[in-house]
């Protein structure tokens, strides 16, 4: 009899999984942890290889975990199932056993978890971290989810942090905040390497780590001191097999009786219908041998099968006040440095990116619009912050007729020619074998409208990509893009490059699929005139206006028209920076059919 496991298991209250920063628990109670020698004592009898400190600040995460009941009841229920798993491969690496305890603070244990920058999975490893310790992530398969190979992973991660400073709490440390924030605190701390001394040059959200590390130890070891027990989950006893060819979910629920929901709660790093080859399956043990005689008739079927849907898993985010901003954190320990402008330049000169134009003394001119772009932030964040999708202009009909220059007599329309973007068709790219990822790490000034006119898509596309509800993104939140591979080389060095250039090659450049609408607009309508085969054509556009009131302002006046940015009203009247708007000033407020 299997057990229904339904999303319902993994859909953990996201305030579950908050685990607050000392200073919130400083603040919510103000006064100091009461120190108890028998919470001591029973550390020390509980201490193996990695120090199990006692002080007020360890006190302080024991009072907020026993007081938790359901919190601690859930990951004692969740441990019999991944805590067997973690042992054995930490024993295979050398690693103390109390590392296991981790992924509880990352996580809480579930599978499903993502942090508010993107971190994923039991030990929250983020894109750019994963694919450097050999995790896969493609359209099929996020082995962030996989228990088994992102164990592996955080092992060899900590092994290398441990190997530097030898020692486990500045190693566990540098999971949350990685080895370029441990090092300035030791630098900073006179080249101590005690946690302890180096704690309050840490960022915040570590300060609290270890002791949350070590508090969750005590109250799990000691959980029926505290009368809570482990909720029961009926979890499938499984093993593991290499699939030699791929497979689907379907074939196997028909064939073998497995119920959907089994394979996909058993597998949580396949995202699909079908299971790819080379996966290693985790399959419910009473079905060991039913597999074994399908086998090859499981690999027939799935040489036919044509339908690969997504798999409905749960999404649980971490809130972003939480101490596990985990890996989302971690950084490669020999992390490039920055690119100077020469370099930026550099790579701007490169064969696959559009040359930008040289000038001679221009510092002045470059600082200026560096301090113009940076104006224009808070308007574009609060816009961004009550939109949730881009607006798609659609371009007018382009008539062969020459545009009317004459006057118009009313106050309310105004006929200019206006570059109108190519529309391209709807397509769904992370399921398009053409189409492969970069991964996009956010800078300070960016907005998901900055990021998708650079990278020429949308703000749902990147919305659905990386699993974002809202439209806040952070600064070193990475993000999944996807760009046709034949463009890959152009969009490589975004990261490289200030806002400033981005804008400049982007508006220059014309994608692959770009060029696929614009020759299929030709085709089908020999009467629109392409101006620039760059990128744009040419329109007529009409425009409303609207007269100011007293006391508005760009973003105010956005909100009384549906699909309309503080980026279009700037465009449309030439505002260069954040205007002072002026009552009974009349702007353009948004493009109209003309008569």
């Amino acid at each position: 009899m299997y057990a229904q496991i339904g999303p319902g298991q993994w859909k953990d209250n996201p305030n579950d999984l908050k685990i607050p920063t000392e200073e919130q628990l400083f603040k919510d109670d103000p006064d100091p942890a009461v120190l108890s020698a028998q919470v001591s004592v029973r550390l020390k009898k509980i201490q193996r290889t990695v120090p199990l400190d006692y002080n007020k600040h360890v006190q302080k995460y024991i009072d907020y975990y026993v007081t938790r009941k359901t919190h601690v009841s859930k990951v004692l229920g969740r441990s019999t199932k991944f805590f067997p798993i973690f042992e054995s491969i930490l024993a295979q690496n050398g690693m103390p056993e109390e590392i296991k305890y981790l992924a509880v603070v990352e996580s809480a244990l579930n599978p499903y978890a993502r942090s508010y920058v993107g971190a994923t999975g039991l030990w929250q490893f983020m894109y750019g971290t994963a694919l450097q310790y050999k995790l896969s992530i493609n359209k099929r398969v996020d082995e962030r989810k996989d228990p088994y190979k992102s164990c592996e992973a955080a092992c060899a991660y900590l092994k290398k942090m441990y190997n530097i400073y030898g020692n486990w709490h500045l190693a566990i440390a540098s999971y949350n905040c990685g080895p370029g924030n441990v090092n300035k605190a030791i630098a900073k701390a006179g080249g101590s390497k005690d946690f302890w001394k180096i704690k309050p040059y840490l960022p915040k959200e570590t300060q609290g780590y270890v002791p949350s590390f070590i508090a969750i130890i005590y109250a799990m070891k000691y959980a029926n001191k505290y009368g809570i027990s482990p909720e029961y989950y009926d979890f499938e006893q499984t093993e593991r097999i290499t699939l030699k060819d791929k497979m689907s979910v379907y074939d196997l629920n028909k064939i073998l009786n497995i119920p959907v929901d089994v394979i996909r709660d058993e597998n949580p790093s396949l995202l699909t219908t079908i299971i790819p080859k080379g996966f290693t399956l985790n399959l419910p043990v009473d079905k060991w041998v039913a597999f074994n005689a399908y086998q090859d008739s499981l690999y027939t079927a799935a040489d036919v099968a044509i339908v690969d849907e997504k798999l409905s898993t749960p999404v649980v985010v971490i809130p972003k006040s939480a101490v596990s901003t985990s890996s989302s954190n971690v950084e490669p320990v020999s992390k490039p440095k920055s690119k100077t402008k020469k370099k930026e330049e550099a790579l701007v000169k490169a064969e696959d990116i559009p040359v930008v134009t040289k000038t001679k003394n221009k510092k002045d001119k470059s600082s200026k619009k560096d301090k113009k772009e940076k104006e224009t932030i808070a308007d574009n964040t609060q816009k961004e912050k009550t939109k949730t999708t881009t607006p798609v202009v659609a371009p007018p009909i382009v008539s062969k007729t020459k545009p009317n220059t004459s006057k118009q007599k009313t106050t309310t329309i105004q006929s200019t020619p206006e570059k109108v973007k190519i529309k391209v068709p709807e397509i769904e790219k992370e399921n398009d074998d053409n189409y492969q990822v970069i991964v996009y790490t956010v800078k300070s000034g960016d907005n998901l409208g900055f990021i998708a006119e650079w990278f020429h898509c949308k703000v749902k596309d990147i919305k659905r990509w990386n699993n974002i509800n809202g439209t806040f993104i952070d600064v070193n939140q990475e993000l999944i893009i996807y760009i046709h591979k034949n463009d890959y080389n152009s969009f490589a060095k975004f990261n490289y490059l200030s806002n400033r250039l981005k804008s400049i090659i982007s508006a220059k450049m014309i994608t692959t699929e770009e060029k696929e609408a614009l020759q299929t607009s030709k085709e089908q309508n020999d009467s629109i005139s392409v101006l620039n085969p760059k990128k744009y054509i040419k329109a007529k556009t009409c425009y409303e206006y609207y007269a100011i009131k007293a006391g508005e302002n760009l973003w105010l006046i956005a909100q009384k028209y549906d699909d309309v940015t503080v980026q279009d009203l700037k465009k449309w009247n030439n505002f260069t920076t954040t205007p002072t708007l002026k009552p009974g000033q009349k702007i353009k407020v948004r493009q109209i059919p003309c008569n």
